[in-house]
């Protein structure tokens, strides 16, 4: 239903368009005048015909839903995943709309959950007669937004044509994709008020499937994602250590590299090397990360700050797509329980409230103990704490939460080439700050007293 009524609202968005072009250039041409010479009336292009398929995907992963409040989600983002097998000789297309929103992207994944391939937004060729919102200087606000995309099997051999994303995956195997919209605009539904990509299965008998014929010739998944889990007797017998603490006071802030490397490093101290980067929990390629393991107690009131870069404004819905500032495309600070993966909440860059000279301050702790300064109106930001610590007894029958517990993860997405500060920049185990500066977070512990003695910051 929820598509059928976007297909409806695109063609009668698209006729209203038409009108407001048509008035728009009246002045100087005029439509439908008798003095006008029909050869030169402007040519737009019939809007493309698609049957919704949303049985292709599976979703929204979100923190709204439990059961797909995995894999470290950030809640500024909607994710929906698809899980399909191409048949022999087949190909597949995906028909889409540029959501309304700032950023969005399809990649594939390999076996271990890490990205294999992606499409980015501003890499993504509209279709004829349509223009991409994601690029310098384009309408954001445009009815003509439509998109071709051919998901091509196995892995790419020489250069890759446009719109096409491989999946990495064997002849006969089950490709793994996820669409994520990050930022809809203001009063945008969680879509960015555009139906999902729309599936067009072409076999090699060259009969066309569409919607739910394409999703049952393509075996589509029906059930969540499967989460990757640290083996519950390795996390059991490591944390059974009293010494093995993955926090420290002061904290400290690491880039991602990979999960065996992660894990050697916060609970057996085995930080050095060069470890591959490869993120995986079904990472966004776009995406790098820092993160902190937090403990309450050093401290009942975690405080964090940093300088928050710059990002292109689109959260109010602006006319034009403007990044000719910006540092990033994306920022955000997420609490988040290690062990389940669920996300608590996130603040992105939009909603965060910064000081004249663009520093954060957020401020995270047990809602018991939360200061009572701690408000946008006093210049500092907030987010819960983990609401059961590090999530292991969420996920393991008989399991202990070690409820003083959380992490924090930061997320840069999509840096310009002349911003050096980005965690993309960093290169191995131990260079964040050297590399990041002002933008790499810094963290301390107080007590809520001594916070509130603070008073407002503005």
């Amino acid at each position: 239903m929820h598509n059928e009524g976007l297909a409806k609202a695109k063609t009668s968005l698209k006729k209203v368009g038409l009108g407001l072009l048509c008035s728009s250039v009246v002045m100087l041409t005029g439509c439908n005048d008798d003095d006008h010479d029909n050869s030169d009336e402007l040519v737009v292009e019939e809007p493309k015909q698609v049957t919704p398929s949303p049985c292709f995907w599976v979703g929204p992963y979100n923190v709204e839903h439990p059961d797909r409040n995995f894999a470290y989600p950030d809640t500024g983002a909607n994710y929906w995943h698809a899980g399909y097998i191409l048949p022999a000789g087949a190909k597949l297309k995906l028909n889409g709309e540029y959501p309304y929103a700032r950023y969005i992207s399809i990649n594939s994944y390999r076996a271990d959950t890490s990205p294999a391939s992606a499409l980015t937004d501003n890499d993504i060729e509209p279709d004829a007669g349509s223009v991409n919102p994601y690029r310098q200087g384009a309408e954001r606000q445009g009815v003509a937004r439509d998109f071709t995309i051919e998901l091509a099997n196995g892995e790419p051999d020489g250069d890759i044509p446009v719109n096409t994303l491989y999946d990495h995956a064997e002849p006969s195997a089950k490709s793994t994709l996820i669409y994520r919209v990050y930022v809809a605009d203001e009063g945008s539904d969680e879509f960015g008020n555009v139906a999902l990509p729309a599936v067009e299965l072409t076999l090699d008998t060259g009969e066309v499937l569409v919607g739910e014929q394409a999703c049952s010739a393509l075996q589509v998944d029906t059930q969540n994602l499967a989460i990757p889990l640290i083996p519950a007797e390795t996390y059991q017998q490591v944390r059974s250590n009293p010494a093995v603490q993955p926090a420290r006071n002061p904290a400290v802030w690491r880039a991602a590299y990979n999960g065996t490397f992660g894990f050697q490093c916060a609970f057996l101290g085995r930080c050095d090397g060069t470890p591959e980067r490869q993120v995986t929990y079904y990472a966004n390629a776009d995406n790098q990360y820092v993160s902190t393991f937090l403990n309450n107690e050093f401290g009942a009131v975690a405080v964090t700050r940093g300088k928050l870069p710059f990002v292109p404004k689109t959260l109010a819905s602006e006319a034009i797509f403007d990044e000719s500032d910006s540092q990033l495309r994306y920022w955000s600070i997420c609490q988040n329980e290690y062990y389940s993966q669920m996300v608590t909440d996130c603040i992105y860059d939009e909603q965060l409230t910064v000081d004249e000279e663009g520093y954060y301050t957020v401020v995270t702790s047990l809602l018991d103990d939360k200061p009572l300064n701690a408000t946008n109106e006093c210049g500092y930001n907030y987010l819960p704490w983990t609401e059961k610590g590090d999530g292991f007894g969420r996920m393991v029958e008989g399991g202990e939460n070690r409820l003083n517990e959380a992490l924090l993860i930061v997320r840069n997405m999509l840096p310009k080439e002349d911003f050096h500060q980005a965690i993309q920049n960093t290169a191995v185990p131990g260079d964040e700050y050297a590399v990041m500066g002002a933008y790499l977070p810094t963290t301390e512990y107080m007590s809520r007293t001594d916070f509130e003695g603070l008073g407002c910051s503005q």
